[in-house]
């Protein structure tokens, strides 16, 4: 008897294609698995600004992002009145009686005054405690007498510019960046606080630990007028 002779069939097309895409299946599930059992670190918070002010040493490009930041947060300070505002707000005559700043020794005109405020809005932003704002002040005082200052040609100190006369050339930033008053108050903060015991320095040495000055004690002068500004500020915004 003869046995049947058994015929080898080559597979056809739709079987290879079954065959390949079970391998390339059994394949993805190996890999998920494999890559759902690995350790995973934690994700990485997104840093606030309260965290860039502190960790870095900023460039120009690190405190325009920074600046940036701060711009928002006076933005949001604005659209949110404080208590003490709220619960002031429907007896603005004793308002007034109660809060009292001193006068300033000099006389200070509206542009000056809203140099000021931004100098301490951005203070506030950047939660620098009033002996650093009031630093600031006397600083842009000495410098730029509040004015937000362009190249003065002939009588220009070197390439100084803006409200604290920050050079371009030493790294402060770009000229249009040094004469925006945000960003140049910002940059001001940002080196203060990298200064080792500021917060216990009298107003002079902590500016010129900043600024590097030829006329390091100018700065003492103007103390009176920055803590007469920064009160009056503080009673406007009550």
């Amino acid at each position: 008897m003869y046995e049947p002779v058994r015929i080898h069939r080559r597979p056809t097309r739709r079987r290879k294609f079954f065959y390949t895409f079970m391998t390339f299946a059994a394949l993805a599930a190996i890999v998920v698995t494999v890559v759902r059992t690995m350790p995973h670190p934690a994700p990485v918070e997104r840093l606030t600004l309260d965290d860039l002010s502190q960790s870095i040493v900023p460039d120009a490009a690190q405190t325009a992002l920074i600046a940036a930041m701060v711009r928002t947060r006076i933005a949001q300070l604005k659209a949110t009145p404080s208590p003490a505002a709220a619960a002031a707000a429907p007896a603005g005559a004793a308002r007034v009686a109660l809060c009292d700043p001193p006068s300033a020794p000099n006389a200070w005109d509206s542009v000056q005054r809203e140099n000021a405020v931004t100098i301490i809005q951005v203070g506030v932003a950047l939660d620098i405690p009033e002996r650093g704002q009031i630093v600031a002040l006397a600083t842009a005082m000495q410098e730029s007498k509040l004015y937000n200052l362009g190249h003065l040609g002939a009588n220009n100190d070197h390439d100084s510019l803006g409200l604290f006369q920050q050079r371009p050339s030493t790294g402060w930033g770009t000229p249009e960046q040094v004469t925006d008053p945000v960003y140049a108050a910002t940059a001001f903060y940002l080196a203060l606080k990298r200064v080792p015991g500021w917060e216990s320095m009298a107003v002079t040495t902590a500016a010129q630990s900043v600024q590097r000055s030829a006329f390091p004690y100018a700065y003492a002068k103007w103390e009176t007028d920055a803590n007469a500004l920064y009160q009056q500020n503080n009673c406007n915004t009550l």
